[in-house]
């Protein structure tokens, strides 16, 4: 028989899950609010959360698990995506933040005096699916076990978010993998209370993190965190910063820690295995898996293997690995590029383009097979000659990216990614300019 695990940590009713509209709400309140949802929800098997506000994606989260429905969750709320998640899963109801606002609005307010049977989940339920970003072709589907997400969310919480009692505040939505495990299960299992909103701005950040009380940690991306350091805002005390989707660059994480007097840490995973290494980026290149987890290495590469995970998961990226828990990363496997009996990576490219004075932001990418590498550069200030020239003491010539053109922004996602249909958008609207 499988494992049973609770959908929200019962150590004490009156912890805190999350703050809300400016309150804390305990436990107890949470359990009450959530069961009184899962009634108003339609006989449907599949639940579609587009809530953005962290408290209403969580009542909706444990409604649909206490009503034994799926999940699904879109890598964007795009009218494309949406519309072929509905072909695809066609009894589906799509929850928004406003059908939670007006619940809770009319709702008569009650709390739990117990965690009730019904809130114990097998281990082993697939209680969602999630999608991958669309960045290497079309998203596919991936199930999502409960005791998955459970374990990595505790080991995330243990191991890089700053322990039971850490106030979380995300700029990531709640439907990428990261933003679920690391801002969402965590506040329900592992006692790491949310704040509701998912703040924009660098004024927006600031004021998420002054609402919730110390120790405060931020769940974030590189591309949040150069925003961040270019508005030269004033954060309040933080314990430290968490962020996944993207490599950061050492500088970054160095000007973070001096700018706001804090540790940052990143997380390496994916949307199938979810989270499965840790580093402290300013300590080196290094990675460490969390525990019980393992890099093997097959004939058919790299693979990832950890207690709560059903199956091994396929790793797509070059892996010089160290031990079976120490390593390095050198880039994806399909981001390789070979020009005139050399290699090196797109990853690599990249991480010079950014080294560069005055560079904000920086993309490169092959857009036909045997075609030399095109760098999409955010530089107010600078000419493609200038970020060339810089680039000359960094890159040997044959993989200096060719043109480069310089944009006001990049046409990054919700998480920071950047999907290679978005990139090859932009370089049909360059070479018709």
């Amino acid at each position: 028989m499988a494992e049973l695990l609770a959908l929200v940590r019962i150590e004490s009713l009156d912890a805190t899950i999350a703050t809300y509209c400016g309150r804390r709400i305990a436990a107890r309140e949470f359990i009450a609010d959530a069961a009184m949802f899962a009634a108003e929800l339609p006989d449907v098997p599949n639940i579609v959360n587009l809530c953005e506000n962290r408290y209403h994606f969580a009542l909706t989260w444990a409604a649909a698990c206490l009503r034994s429905q799926l999940t699904l969750l879109p890598p964007s709320s795009a009218p494309g995506v949406l519309s072929e998640l509905a072909d695809r899963y066609p009894r589906q109801y799509m929850c928004t933040d406003a059908i939670v606002a007006t619940f809770l609005a009319n709702r008569a307010p009650e709390s739990a005096s117990a965690l009730p049977e019904k809130w114990w989940i097998p281990a082993d339920r697939v209680v969602a699916l999630t999608f991958t970003s669309g960045s290497t072709g079309m998203p596919q589907a991936h199930p999502k076990r409960w005791g998955t997400l459970v374990r990595n969310a505790q080991l995330a919480c243990e191991e890089i978010l700053g322990g039971s009692g850490s106030h979380l505040v995300a700029t990531v939505p709640a439907q990428h993998v990261y933003g679920l495990e690391t801002s969402l299960i965590s506040a329900l299992v592992a006692g790491c209370p949310v704040y509701d909103g998912k703040p924009f701005f660098p004024q927006d950040v600031r004021d998420a993190l002054a609402a919730v009380p110390q120790p405060r940690t931020l769940v974030t991306t590189p591309t949040h965190l150069r925003v961040l350091l270019e508005a030269d805002v004033k954060l309040p005390s933080l314990n430290r910063i968490v962020s996944a989707t993207a490599p950061l660059s050492s500088d970054i994480a160095e000007r973070c820690e001096h700018a706001w007097s804090t540790q940052v840490y990143e997380i390496y995973g994916c949307t199938e295995a979810g989270v499965m290494a840790r580093r402290r980026t300013t300590n080196g290149t290094l990675w460490e898996t969390f525990t019980g987890g393992q890099i093997v290495r097959t004939e058919h590469g790299p693979e990832y293997r950890a207690p709560q995970l059903p199956d091994p998961v396929p790793l797509q990226d070059v892996i010089e690995a160290s031990s079976p828990t120490q390593f390095e990363l050198r880039g994806r496997s399909s981001d390789m590029v070979k020009v005139a009996g050399k290699r090196t990576s797109l990853q690599e490219i990249t991480r010079h383009l950014l080294a560069v004075p005055g560079v904000q932001d920086a993309a490169v990418f092959v857009p036909a097979e045997d075609a030399r590498p095109v760098a999409f550069v955010v530089a107010p200030g600078q000419s493609p000659k200038r970020v060339m020239a810089a680039l000359a003491g960094r890159l040997e010539p044959v993989f200096i990216p060719r043109p480069i053109v310089l944009v006001e922004r990049l046409p990054r996602n919700e998480v920071g990614k950047l999907t290679r249909e978005a990139l090859l958008t932009l370089w049909s609207s360059y070479r018709k300019s």
